[in-house]
């Protein structure tokens, strides 16, 4: 009975061995056959850069553009007068086609004169109703380099009633720059003070007025 008993502990100890034997093979014939399949690479989609639609890395709300008669003659008189930085130009058969300058935060597009598109300079047309307002460190400095590099004076440097110190020049294609350095920042009542006194005759011209009526 005793014996008995023992020879069947005996193969139960076997049979667990066989069947912990038959796990361990499965197991490793899965992770055999899991490594035998060819992975998958997932492609991911490269996104596009995103596209800012008002362009604020290279312009600001908005850029003036000028016809000119000559691109690089004009480039080089802002540069000279102003103090623009040429950002780039570019060439066509006939000669340069557009011009990029940079003062500040601010571009000044350059464009050639074409009859056949109606697009005039200032000067071939004969006048402008446009007038380009820009600020500078120091106007009277700025004036004269502009007279030196061909400007044509309209109104000299003077200080005006909205604390701006004003000059008005137009450039050799006939565009008109009013040059300004804030001086001051008045009140409404300060400008409509000084502004009534810039209107009023000085003294000198009433004497004149006043002569000249009494040969009458």
């Amino acid at each position: 009975m005793a014996k008995a008993a023992k020879k069947k502990a005996k193969t139960g100890k076997k049979a667990v061995r066989i069947v912990a034997k038959s796990k361990t093979a499965t197991i490793s014939a899965k992770s055999a056959k899991k490594a035998a399949k060819p992975t998958r690479t997932v492609a991911r989609k490269k996104t596009a850069p995103k596209i800012d639609p008002l362009n604020r890395n290279q312009y600001s709300s908005m850029t003036p553009m000028l016809t000119v008669r000559d691109v690089r003659r004009a480039a080089d008189f802002y540069t000279s007068a102003f103090g623009f930085k040429m950002r780039g130009i570019m060439d066509g058969p006939q000669g340069p086609v557009h011009a990029e300058l940079r003062l500040r935060d601010t571009t000044l597009m350059l464009s050639p004169e074409s009859r056949p598109q109606q697009s005039l300079s200032a000067n071939t047309i004969g006048n402008t109703p446009a007038t380009l307002y820009i600020l500078v460190e120091d106007v009277d400095d700025v004036f004269h380099r502009a007279l030196a590099a061909g400007a044509k004076v309209l109104m000299p440097v003077a200080d005006m009633f909205w604390g701006d110190r004003v000059a008005t020049i137009a450039d050799p294609d006939g565009n008109k720059w009013m040059i300004a350095t804030h001086k001051a920042s008045p009140t409404e009542a300060e400008m409509r003070e000084a502004m009534a006194r810039m209107s009023a005759p000085s003294e000198e011209t009433a004497a004149v007025t006043a002569g000249a009526e009494s040969e009458y």
